[in-house]
Formats: structure tokens, sequence, C-alpha cells
């Protein structure tokens, strides 16, 4: 992850970690820089005490990831990144 410089998100990918880590694999598997990899909350919790827990993930379904995950590269990588994302790309478009 680079500390500095524009960077533009190609990858987005709400509640997919597993899609995400594949994506960030084929981006370094075709010699391109990542310069950020991260996450962000998608939903505020129900919860209004700020302790982030969320009594609807304590169901018979278990833990439900409302996580976005996304990954950002250069300006100058955008195309090719777009490239190699083509088949990540189908739940959601930037």
């Amino acid at each position: 992850m680079a500390l500095f410089g524009k960077r533009e998100v190609v990858f987005r990918a709400p509640g997919d970690k597993a899609r995400w880590q594949v994506a960030k694999e084929a981006l370094k598997a075709a010699g391109i820089e990542i310069m950020e990899a991260n996450s962000y909350e998608g939903e505020i919790p129900l919860c209004s005490c700020g302790a982030k827990i969320d009594r609807r993930n304590y169901g018979p379904n278990g833990w439900i990831d409302r996580r976005v995950y996304y990954i950002a590269v250069r300006p100058e990588d955008v195309e090719r990144a777009g490239q190699v994302l083509v088949p990540f790309q189908a739940a959601e478009q930037i």
C-alpha cells in the first residue's frame, strides 16, 4: 500500500471479502501496484451506543458481512486494472 499519490477506486464489493481478496491477487499477478485495498462500514449498526454490536447478526443465520471492500490504484493503471478485473465486476459497477 502506497502512502502518497492520487488514487482511483477500480473495484468495490459490498459484503464479498472472498472476491475482494481474489481481485487483489489478480492485480498483483498482473504487476499492477495497489495504492489502497481496504474496507469500510456499509451501513450503520442498529445499536446507537457506539459498540458496533448489531443484534441482527445473532439470529439463526449468523453474522452478516455489511462491509464494503474496495481497491484503489494509480490513475495511470486504471485501464490495465479494469481489463484485469473484468471477471470480478459482476456485482456492482463503479
